[in-house]
């Protein structure tokens, strides 16, 4: 009998892929995850549900493995990406029923998203026909309000346009509750979720040099030293007089290195471990404002905007090493937040969010997120596609015409491959409350009047041409990488047969080995 498809193994990832496809869109259903420590959280956000599913099915391991490599490297359309998966593997089930070996449903596949890709290219736009900000606008669907979108993503078209195509790294979502989405602000510098470690140090220095330090600030130790260690020396104090005299001098020390730092311009001090309670007023008397427990990534991002370089120990601190810049702390959001600007390195961006629910802040955020990784790679590539659906039904129409001069088994995979697509807009229609099937035919009879932008509108709720007063469009590039990856990780499931333990592998590996079993 030769090798079939395995729908048990895979049955706990087309559960998955159900659950995410009702959460597609400005209306996609929110989800209650309870998780172990009793912690609930609701959610609309396909990303946000991967991160905190608990699951220990391999094939779903694998699944949301696959999903969170491609959310890091494209930034959006890990929704679109697992409602793909669960419809090419639906479609696999009927293929393997008629009796279909999974090579040749691979193969029916890669003839199929071929088929595909050429459809989106020749249904591609140039972006200069359109607006970033309608890219933004089409990804931002963490929010419904008609203001609140068109503010941000104007926002958002701004801040890509002045740092360019890498702005998933140099723009950064900060989101906090209380007030109004519509209160998103588009912030030149990085701002720090954190004040001062102590409140009578200055709250504002304009235009000083600042340390970047990757360790713990307090008073060195004597016989510590940085770099490889060649010889130890063990100081023991047994007397009080002599412990007071190696007290004195390790803090002597700290205040030679701070004011050597202070001398070479430092007046901000920020680090990515802790600020020692005995060597803050210290800090705060010298006139230098300390901000600690900072993550690394905004360590870099505050390296690139101020030129600085981050190093081990204030004793490090020089005048090549500080950054240059201004560090204001303000109260947002009923907190304290540090503000750092500068002109002296590359342009860096955040963007201030706010939410009125505590609930929808990381949806919001994410939503956000989303909507820069999009405009961006639209803005690299140029070019867009009608959204909506508009682009998978387009697809799928590409595939059925490209498919007619195919026979066998191989035209039957890449016909359900076609039909997969539709998954998409069908989804979009039905959480917006359409009649999923009547839309799906709609947009297969708009294919064939010529007609490749009609789409799935779901906040006006209807079936429309997505390129109207208001344009639904998406980036090429993207969508492109959806249907790969969506193929790539439904082909890689098709194929598995049986789950295999590594630890029953290497127990049958030894006993083969052993000369008295033999």
């Amino acid at each position: 009998m030769g090798l079939m498809v395995n729908t048990e193994l895979v049955a706990g990832v087309r559960t998955v892929c159900d659950v995410v496809e009702t959460a597609l869109g400005p209306f996609g259903a929110n989800k209650l995850l309870i998780q172990a420590d009793g912690t609930v959280t609701a959610t609309a956000s396909s990303t946000e549900l991967l991160d905190r599913l608990d699951v220990t099915d391999p094939a779903v391991t694998l699944l949301d493995s696959t999903t969170a490599g491609f959310d890091d490297q494209f930034g959006d359309g890990t929704g679109t990406v697992v409602t793909l998966v669960g419809a090419l593997l639906g479609r696999a089930d009927r293929l393997a029923e008629r009796g279909l070996h999974p090579t040749a449903i691979e193969r029916g596949y890669r003839v199929g998203l071929d088929a595909a890709l050429d459809g989106l290219d020749r249904t591609a736009r140039p972006l200069s026909s359109f607006e970033p900000a309608d890219v933004a606008r089409t990804a931002l669907t963490g929010t419904r309000n008609p203001q609140v979108r068109h503010a941000v993503s104007e926002q958002i078209a701004a801040a890509v346009s002045d740092v360019g195509a890498d702005a998933s790294e140099r723009i950064r979502v900060v989101s906090r509750s209380g007030g109004a989405a519509a209160e998103t602000d588009l912030l030149s510098g990085v701002v720090l979720e954190r004040g001062p470690v102590l409140e009578s140090m200055a709250r504002s220095r304009p235009d000083t040099g600042i340390a970047l330090l990757s360790s713990t600030v307090d008073v060195p130790h004597a016989g510590s030293q940085l770099g490889r260690v060649s010889r130890r020396i063990k100081l023991d104090a047994d007397s009080f007089a002599d412990r007071e005299a190696l007290a004195e001098h390790e803090s002597g020390t700290f205040t030679e290195q701070l004011r050597a730092a202070v001398d070479a311009g430092c007046g901000v001090v920020i680090t990515e471990r802790a600020i020692n309670e005995r060597v803050q007023s210290e800090l705060a008397a010298a006139g230098v404002l300390g901000i600690n427990r900072v993550d690394a990534d905004e360590l870099h991002r505050i390296a690139l905007a101020t030129d600085a370089t981050v190093v081990p120990t204030l004793a490090q601190v020089s005048e090549a090493t500080l950054g240059r810049g201004s560090v204001d702390v303000r109260r947002k959001a009923g907190r304290d937040m540090t503000f750092v600007t500068s002109d002296a390195g590359e342009t860096t961006l955040t963007l201030f969010c706010r939410s009125p629910d505590p609930r929808t802040v990381e949806a919001f955020e994410r939503s956000v997120e989303a909507a820069i990784a999009s405009t961006a790679a639209a803005v690299r590539d140029g070019r867009v596609l009608p959204g909506g659906g508009a682009a998978e039904a387009t697809a799928s129409w590409a595939v059925a015409r490209q498919i007619r001069s195919l026979t066998g088994r191989e035209r039957l995979a890449a016909d359900e491959f076609g039909e997969a697509l539709m998954a998409v807009p069908r989804a979009l229609a039905a959480t917006a409350d359409l009649d999923a099937g009547r839309a799906t035919v709609r947009l297969r009879v708009a294919r064939s009047d010529g007609r490749d932008s009609v789409g799935v509108d779901a906040l006006a709720g209807t079936t429309t041409d997505v390129l109207g007063a208001e344009p639904i469009v998406e980036p090429v590039s993207l969508k492109r990488n959806v249907l790969t990856t969506a193929t790539d990780m439904a082909v890689q499931l098709i194929r598995i047969d049986e789950r295999l333990h590594a630890t029953d592998l290497g127990d049958e590996e030894e006993d083969v080995a052993d000369p008295e079993a033999a």
